[in-house]
């Protein structure tokens, strides 16, 4: 068969002679017929079949013309193979590629005679169907050109200019990157631009080369395996000519590339290599080693892994950049950017779409139609929200899903489990778990490496992250499989474990790596715990709470923990492992402190049953934690006895000397700060000095640093009270430091302010006020109203000891009480509010203050914030001129106390108005000076 284009379309074989009908099968021929014998991939075809104008379905339309093409030509000429066609004719049978060869062979041997017989093909103009082929006849005129030099023995001109295509929007951001290309061309002759799908790095390439003096972009994304040559021969013909000085005529794909770049400064763009990635190493290789002056900038998901090679990470865009990206089309999709009451919106959709150039556009090309909220609520199906793209873009960018299909296709199985168990990590994964991981998900821990080469996982601060459309993308998968329970299943079997491992490094020095785990791990064990709840089988989410207890403790995480309590224990559960006996202790314990509003739920007996099972189970499974159950719900029937009592005694803890020795070292040291608390509320000073430094001694002992902050909260309290304020100081600052960062703000400020009345004490004012500005900003950042009541609570302590009520009765209004509000801090608020009220001389005020707290400090049967509340109740009766009732009242306070606070602000104020330091109470026993009834406190007031 042969095929003509010179002078018009003409298609022969033997004797017969065929007509092509349609401009559509027309233009597949000639594109098939310049690289014949070579398969042409889809892409390569439909570009220049529809160079303006491509079909809805561009493969699918060029099934249909390659059906009706192959019936007009004999059997056999059109092959359809993988990727796209072929044309299985000699070069030799069509006359522009038997002129093309002719005339580089003329060229390579100086040979005017084959120039000759080449211009004898040359019977016409060449024929095309269409001005997209006007490349074609570009080089066939330059080919003529050459030919006709030859024959006239006349000088070659030097090369045309490179043709890259033109940008149609112009590049918003990636100034920092584009830099970054071009640095590396200087200096690497192999850059390869990597980022995820949608990042823009065609972009980038492309604006890097529209500056250099000789570029050939060559499209990658249509080649099937074998056809990186030949896609890179095809850009040959649209850009690089051929060689003057090449030594032989080219005689495939491969040879026509090297000669045509033979002795160039060419940069060469790959541009999209991943889905061919090993073929285009080889490629590139062969290129930069044979032609020295070539560089080449690949685009890729993943390296190409060739010796030299330089990189540029292309990740999301950075905030103001992607914003801007959004702003701009969304203009451009319905006239106007983003309203400023929009501009929030905006900022949310760009963040959930990870800074994604690409997702970005899709989304704001819906503004067209739907509102910015609109679109915002509709990204939580967000593969169906931009399922339109451009209608000539390639397949791979028109929808949010092909994105990601594209990568998808070609991992391998063991990176696609990965890729859809890092999905159900929320959090992403610690670098120091993968092995347990991967095992759990029966892959090697390397293929997570894997899928960060090929820009599905970003590796950051030591931990593998799914971007979040990724993530969305592994879920769908995993839900379209019906595959997502057994992967959330997996990911919560093994976060119990790795969460149980570091929870038994935590009671000592590896507190603070274990609540960083537990920190970066949050949402992770979250969605493991949800996972749990949904089983109906409690004993794996009693296991992952059990390992979860000590460091929501340490944070003091009880929102969370009662509602997790009540999810996971069983009373009719057996308890036959220690997870088991701390969980259902643990339930039963805060089953007996309800929240304020709910009154317990079981009587004496059944706590008592429930009571002697526990204790029973926790000596058969020992533990530094089982070993606290006993003396914990003896704690818990003191309080219960003192409240069927009617009494209002303090908490106790009973536990013998011999039991805290057969402790284990921890356990013993937090059955001291037991103690040593029961000691503090009972106003047992002796108590707690012997205890508290007990517990500081054994927590240093064993390296824990939160048992050591909490111990030298109460040894600093015993100093205090025993008059030793600079030691007390000393202690409370080494506190702070050995906590900082690893306890709850709670706990922090708690510290803080024991240090701000240490320092009022010692009369240090403006050392205190400094350090309640520090709290202020800790509490403003923490914005818990916890955390905001002890900074301004201590603000007020501060202008209570500076003499100013106005300052003092201004913080105390500022104090957030709420409902709920735990008794002792409202009675201690309430008793400052009176206390700068009677620095105002407001007494009827500061009386009706008095009377709220006094019960409320009663009920909380924490002996020293009664003992706070008696000094304020002491000044009153001083400044309405009860003497004898002040100095009744500050006996009380210091029988309750256990020591008389004498450098305490307030109380050298109700001593100034007393005119000096009270004497004992007349005629009132020891004994019922320490009396705490709110009858009794509250006729003082009377």
């Amino acid at each position: 068969m042969q095929v003509r284009f010179f002078g018009g379309l003409s298609v022969s074989w033997g004797a017969d002679e065929g007509a092509v009908p349609g401009r559509g099968q027309q233009a597949l021929l000639l594109r098939l017929a310049v690289d014949a014998g070579t398969t042409v991939g889809y892409r390569a075809l439909a570009d220049d079949v529809w160079p303006t104008d491509a079909p809805e379905d561009p493969r699918a339309a060029l099934q249909s013309l390659a059906s009706r093409l192959r019936r007009t030509l004999p059997d056999g000429l059109l092959a359809s193979v993988p990727g796209g066609y072929r044309l299985e004719l000699s070069r030799d049978d069509i006359d522009i590629t038997r002129f093309q060869d002719l005339v580089a062979a003329a060229r390579a041997e100086n040979d005017p005679g084959r120039a000759r017989e080449a211009l004898a093909l040359w019977t016409g103009d060449p024929w095309i169907p269409h001005d997209g082929f006007d490349w074609l006849v570009r080089d066939l005129w330059q080919d003529r050109g050459h030919a006709e030099r030859l024959a006239a023995a006349t000088p070659t001109p030097a090369p045309q200019a490179p043709v890259v295509p033109a940008a149609i929007t112009g590049l918003v951001g990636r100034a920092d990157e584009l830099d970054a290309i071009r640095d590396r061309l200087t200096t690497d002759r192999l850059v390869t631009v990597i980022g995820p799908g949608g990042a823009g790095k065609t972009t980038l390439a492309l604006e890097t080369v529209r500056a250099t003096a000789d570029a050939l972009v060559v499209e990658l994304a249509p080649a099937a395996t074998g056809e990186v040559w030949a896609a890179i021969a095809g850009a040959v013909g649209h850009g690089i000519r051929l060689n003057e000085s090449a030594p032989s005529a080219p005689t495939s794909p491969r040879y026509r590339v090297i000669e045509a770049v033979a002795g160039r400064d060419v940069v060469i763009v790959l541009d999209n290599c991943e889905h061919v990635i090993r073929e285009a190493a080889e490629v590139a290789q062969t290129l930069l080693l044979s032609t020295p002056g070539l560089r080449i900038l690949a685009t890729s998901r993943e390296p190409l892994g060739v010796i030299g090679e330089a990189f540029v990470d292309l990740g999301p865009l950075p905030a103001l950049d992607a914003d801007e990206l959004f702003a701009r089309r969304v203009r451009s999709a319905r006239g106007i950017p983003p309203a400023p009451d929009e501009r929030e919106t905006a900022a949310r959709i760009v963040q959930r779409l990870d800074g994604l150039p690409l997702a970005i556009e899709l989304a704001a090309a819906r503004a067209r139609t739907l509102t910015l909220a609109e679109i915002d609520a509709g990204l939580s199906d967000r593969f169906a929200l931009l399922a339109h793209g451009p209608r000539l873009s390639p397949d791979r960018h028109r929808t949010l899903r092909a994105l990601i299909d594209w990568s998808w296709d070609t991992l391998t199985d063991p990176e696609r489990v990965a890729l859809r168990a890092s999905s159900v990590f929320p959090d992403g994964i610690g670098s120091g778990d993968a092995a347990a991981i991967a095992e759990a998900f029966g892959v090697d821990a390397t293929v997570f490496d894997a899928l960060v080469d090929r820009s599905l996982l970003v590796r950051r601060d030591g931990r593998f992250r799914l971007l979040e459309t990724v993530r969305e993308y592994g879920l769908d998968r995993l839900r379209a499989e019906g595959a997502e329970t057994e992967y959330r299943e997996r990911a919560a079997d093994v976060l119990t474990v790795l969460a149980a491992e570091q929870e038994r490094t935590m009671r000592g020095p590896g507190l603070p790596a274990g609540l960083a785990w537990f920190d970066a791990n949050e949402e992770n064990v979250s969605s493991a715990l949800r996972t749990r709840a949904a089983s109906p089988d409690r004993r794996p989410g009693r296991r992952l709470l059990r390992a979860l207890l000590w460091a929501w403790a340490v944070r003091e995480r009880m929102e969370e923990l009662r509602p997790a309590l009540a999810q996971f224990s069983d009373p009719d559960a057996p308890l036959d492992d220690e997870p088991a006996v701390v969980v259902e202790a643990l339930a039963l314990f805060s089953a007996s402190f309800p929240e304020p509003g709910r009154t317990a739920t079981f009587d004496g007996g059944e706590f008592a049953a429930r009571r002697a099972e526990l204790v029973e189970a926790a000596r058969r499974y020992p533990s530094e934690v089982t070993v606290l159950v006993g003396p914990l719900f003896g704690f818990v029937e003191s309080v219960r006895e003192a409240a069927a009592s009617g009494l209002e005694e303090p908490w106790r803890i009973d536990v013998s000397d011999d039991e805290i020795e057969a402790a284990p070292p921890w356990s013993r040291a937090m059955l001291h700060v037991v103690r040593a608390g029961a000691a503090v509320n009972a106003g047992e000073t002796a108590t707690l000095g012997v205890e508290s430094e007990k517990a500081v001694r054994l927590f240093s002992e064993v390296g824990d640093p939160w048992g050591t902050g909490i111990s030298s909260q109460l040894w600093s309290e015993w100093l205090m009270l025993d008059g030793r304020l600079e030691e007390a100081l000393e202690v409370t600052d080494r506190g702070l430091e050995v906590v900082s960062g690893l306890t709850s703000v709670s706990d922090l400020l708690q510290l803080r302010a024991q240090a701000v009345g240490i320092l009022l004490r010692l009369g240090r004012l403006e050392e205190a006020r400094a350090r309640v500005d520090d709290m202020g900003d800790i509490a403003e950042t923490d914005g818990s109203v916890r955390a905001l009541s002890q900074a301004r609570m201590a603000a007020t302590q501060v202008e209570i000891a500076a003499g100013d009520g106005a300052a003092a009765l201004r913080q105390s209004e500022s104090i957030p009480l709420e409902p709920g509000f735990p008794e002792q801090l409202t009675a201690w608020a309430g008793a400052q509010r009176a206390e700068a009220l009677l620095l105002l001389d407001r007494p009827d005020e500061a009386r009706a203050a008095l009377r709220e707290a006094v019960p409320l400090a009663v009920r909380s049967h924490d002996h020293p914030v009664v003992a706070s509340v008696l000094v304020a109740v002491a000044g009153w009766n001083a400044a309405v001129g009860r003497a004898d009732l002040a100095r009744e009242t500050l006996a009380r306070a210091a029988t309750v106390r256990g020591a008389t606070d004498e450098r305490e602000p307030f109380w050298r104020w109700v001593e100034e108005r007393l005119g000096g330091p009270p004497a004992s109470a007349p005629g009132i026993p020891p004994a019922l000076l320490g009396e705490v009834d709110a009858d009794v406190l509250l006729a003082l007031l009377d």
